[in-house]
């Protein structure tokens, strides 16, 4: 009996709509955005920021609530999750280290790296490793890259600060608008948001989603690992005027302001705060809504990348991640941005969209440093024995289990060890903090010198140790 031609059809449509991952492979796509507080998607529970594009990559995904970073700043932290080493370990434990990276890996492999090695094509679109946002984009330069870790490497190049529209400033540095500059100007840290008159399609995180839809169109039908870095919500806060319709400035909710919050936190441990940065009541709103409106814009060029994946089939043997290098306080204890040790700085979003997985929600631990161990294992390939990662494909396929009983942060002032139950801090000036997780998620009571708490405090004391010791230097 001749076949069907209808069903031939359907077979050779299945057949070419991707690759199958019979051969135990998929391609990933890996998202990161830069700067994100996890607190601030809406999958994540916040109340205000709206996150549609990756709340349905959530809705589809595992997403994991409970993933730290390895250290609370941009150039550190993407050390650790492309090496998947600490980032006393790999030596870069600020931005200026950051060229560290490709002499001290040697001749091992990156995350991209390995996948390279493995017969994937491999391709970096903007900011994976380290850039000077707003620098690096404004110039159109490769930042701290490592050039073994892609095949193709695109830079985007951008107006960031200078960009058409209304503009303001909503903290106290000292700020240079010479546009024929591009480093030292002081926007790399400042609140200053431009609401851009313009559609947006002349900004980064566009350009960024421009290119990673032409690659995948034109890299369909090979294996590949392709990393896509949105620069939004970093500051300078750049969006189009619509994005930030949504959030009217005074209707932004700030967090709590508890009486008296700063009296048990150390000295070491009081972050960059309001008081210090100029920052008024106002400016904090209009800041949140400036914030808010750049995840929303990031968020929109992350859904146009996954729909032109679902349009090419791609969706089928495509493992998508979605993360961000570290996490960001906006407005808790009164702290503003990054640096600190406590939950909002440290704490990342983490969501893995596993092709024929269905949608999980793993509670247990996880690293930045987990996520290379993670994807080589779903995909199939030997995980390198050097990596200080562990893989979360078991808790995965069990999310009642655990892969990891703690996780270590770190920052030039200190360490952060966290547990499923305390968050214990240990800075180098010999202050401490201990918050049990359970009754106080916001950190609001610091027990360190609870007598109660004594005896958690010196096993946590012993914990960190031993992290702090698997975390040596490279010889």
């Amino acid at each position: 009996m001749p076949a069907r031609p209808w069903l031939v059809a359907i077979v050779l449509s299945l057949a070419a709509s991707s690759l199958s991952a019979a051969d135990g492979k998929y391609n990933v796509l890996f998202i990161i955005s830069d700067d994100l507080s996890a607190e601030a998607l809406s999958c994540y529970g916040h109340r205000e920021c709206k996150s549609p594009n990756i709340d349905r990559l959530a809705a589809r995904g595992v997403k994991f609530t409970h993933t730290y970073c390895q250290y609370p700043v941009c150039g550190p932290s993407r050390a650790a999750l492309m090496s998947s080493m600490h980032t006393s370990t790999i030596g870069v434990m600020n931005n200026g280290q950051s060229t560290n990276f490709t002499k001290n890996l040697g001749q091992r492999h990156s995350m991209s790296q390995h996948f390279r090695d493995n017969g994937y094509y491999a391709a970096r679109v903007s900011k994976i490793y380290h850039m000077s946002i707003p620098g690096d984009i404004t110039a159109g330069a490769p930042g701290a890259d490592h050039a073994a870790s892609w095949d193709e490497a695109f830079n985007c190049k951008a107006p960031e600060w200078m960009s058409e529209g209304e503009a303001a400033v909503y903290s106290n540095e000292k700020l240079n608008k010479d546009p024929d500059k591009h480093y030292g100007l002081g926007f790399g840290t400042a609140f200053y948001a431009v609401k851009t008159s313009t559609d947006g399609t002349e900004q980064a995180d566009h350009q960024a989603a421009d290119k990673a839809i032409e690659l995948l169109r034109e890299h369909k039908d090979e294996r590949f690992f392709l990393a896509v870095g949105m620069v939004r919500p970093h500051v300078p806060l750049v969006a189009p005027a619509k994005f930030f319709g949504p959030y009217p400035a005074d209707k932004m909710t700030l967090p709590p302001k508890i009486a008296g919050d700063w009296d048990d936190i150390p000295k070491a441990g009081i972050s960059r705060n309001s008081k210090a940065t100029g920052m008024t009541l106002d400016g904090q709103h209009e800041t949140l809504s400036a914030y808010y409106a750049s995840v929303a814009y990031m968020d929109y060029q992350v859904g146009r990348v996954l729909d032109e994946l679902k349009k090419l089939g791609l969706d089928k043997n495509t493992i998508v991640v979605f993360t961000a290098d570290h996490g960001y306080h906006l407005g808790e204890h009164d702290f503003w941005q990054k640096m600190s040790l406590h939950e909002e700085s440290t704490h990342i979003p983490l969501i893995i969209a596993i092709p024929g997985q269905a949608p999980k929600v793993v509670n247990g631990l996880a690293g930045q440093i987990d996520i290379y161990p993670t994807l080589a294992e779903l995909c199939g390939l030997k995980i390198p024995d050097y990596l200080q990662g562990v893989s979360q494909v078991a808790a995965i396929n069990s999310p009642e289990t655990s892969a990891r009983d703690e996780i270590l942060c770190q920052t030039n002032k200190g360490k952060l060890l966290r547990t499923d139950r305390y968050a214990y801090i240990a800075y180098s000036d010999g202050s401490e903090e201990l918050y049990d997780m359970e009754t106080d998620p916001q950190q609001y009571t610091n027990l360190a010198k609870d007598l109660a708490s004594q005896d958690d405090l010196i096993k946590l004391r012993e914990q960190l140790k031993k992290q702090a010791d698997l975390a040596k230097p490279l010889k």
